[in-house]
């Protein structure tokens, strides 16, 4: 079996249950479980041999350093360019997040970053409604409430089809998107208006269409957030949410959708930072740092192979935890999303491994499975973005147009 095997081996499986999206026979991943998005790289010689020369080149701290993402604001000022150097040559990060601000700030960094960077880094992106949720002067589509009215799920596929061109445009390979959550408590402070409704079923049809449109246009599709956060009534970015519910209650509402775009194949989850006693026991211990709920119940029990990302690590809902890194991975994280105090947790991380609290293998295991997704998303050379132009090519009459439909559909839903 060729080495590549080693990023999608599992023994487990589990039915996804008892409804189904009736996708078309090709839509779905292959019976070993590996995401559509990588399925092509299984017996792919260039992939595994680029994969083997990149890992021969790197340390242990820079194999380390390919599982962070860092998030660094759009700033031309010196400190910020600075500060972009320190985390992309020195600490190898494995990609960035951009918070808000200008455009054509965010593309001059992006191709500052990716000339300097040894490896590709992964230019990721929170762009839930498109790229005005981020950026200034940018598209703005409807949100996921309205557009869960919309009957026509390949509607959604069309958007998330513009939504990979546009990410493309900027020098984007992944979308922290679509959001997944049930939202069915009305007192949700923070999901509300980002979710699709309050159906299980109608919210599962419309994140897999889009996420499937933003995964056939080139861009790693990113659900959000497991195992659920759509009946909390507080929010994960200030305290830890508590969901008090059953496990089969949470198999039929919370978990439903996540299920269903594990079946379609889809390529990257996103765990929240939850307390969910039915899964885990263990008091005030968030989803994204439990082994039970990543590794025994995502990937093996759910059978998810793609890329586990948790949520970002500043947030209140976990950032107290000591070693906060360190127990993401031993948890089964693959990504880690924004962490304070980078090389204290870097440093952590390397030093488990040197004394035999995490096994190097399960760091070049996950750093392998990084590299083929950066492989499978055009990543084995320093991308290019060109800002003349940029804006036209963003905003385009079909962007518009596409815009226009989609809030027409969901009003014509309405009225039926």
């Amino acid at each position: 079996m060729r080495t590549l095997f080693v990023l999608f081996a599992c023994c487990f499986s589990l039915s996804c249950g008892a409804k189904s999206l009736h996708l078309p026979a090709d839509t779905l991943r292959l019976p070993d479980g590996t995401p559509r998005i990588v399925q092509h790289l299984l017996y792919n010689e260039p992939c595994k041999q680029w994969v083997d020369s990149v890992m021969q080149r790197m340390d242990l701290r820079e194999r380390v350093g390919q599982l962070f993402i860092y998030t660094i604001a759009p700033h031309l000022d010196k400190a910020n360019r600075n500060l972009l150097r320190k985390v992309v040559a020195e600490y190898k990060v494995g990609g960035l997040l951009f918070s808000g601000g200008e455009m054509l700030h965010q593309v001059s960094l992006t191709n500052e970053a990716q000339q300097m960077a040894d490896v590709p880094l992964f230019v990721t992106f929170d762009g839930e409604w498109g790229l005005a949720m981020r950026l200034k002067g940018t598209p703005s589509f409807p949100r996921n409430m309205v557009l869960g009215r919309i009957e026509s799920d390949s509607l959604l596929y069309e958007y998330g089809r513009e939504m990979a061109r546009q990410c493309r445009e900027l020098g984007i390979q992944v979308n922290f998107a679509p959001v997944a959550d049930v939202n069915i408590n009305p007192k949700n402070p923070v999901i509300n208006t980002r979710s699709f409704g309050a159906d299980p079923d109608n919210v599962a049809r419309k994140a897999t269409a889009y996420a499937r449109g933003l995964e056939d246009g080139g861009v790693l599709s990113v659900a959000k957030h497991f195992p659920g956060h759509g009946d909390t009534n507080t929010d994960s970015h200030k305290t830890l949410p508590l969901l008090p519910f059953s496990f089969q209650r949470l198999d039929s509402v919370e978990l439903y959708p996540f299920k269903q775009m594990i079946r379609a194949g889809l390529g990257g989850i996103m765990v929240g930072h939850l307390e969910v006693p039915a899964l885990d026991p263990c008091k005030s211990r968030p989803s994204s740092l439990s082994k039970r709920v990543i590794d025994s119940l995502l990937v093996n029990r759910l059978d998810f192979k793609g890329l586990v990302f948790t949520d970002a690590l500043a947030m209140r809902g976990v950032s107290g935890h000591s070693r906060l890194c360190l127990q993401a991975l031993q948890a089964g994280n693959d990504l880690l999303l924004a962490p304070r105090r980078i090389k204290d947790e870097i440093d952590a991380v390397v030093s488990a491994v040197e004394n035999g609290e995490l096994p190097e293998e399960e760091i070049n295991r996950k750093c392998r499975k990084v590299l083929t997704y950066k492989y499978a998303l055009g990543l084995t050379r320093a991308p290019y973005v060109n800002p003349v132009g940029l804006k036209s090519r963003i905003d385009t009459p079909y962007t518009r147009g596409l815009i226009e439909r989609l809030k027409q559909a969901s009003v014509s839903a309405g009225k039926q």
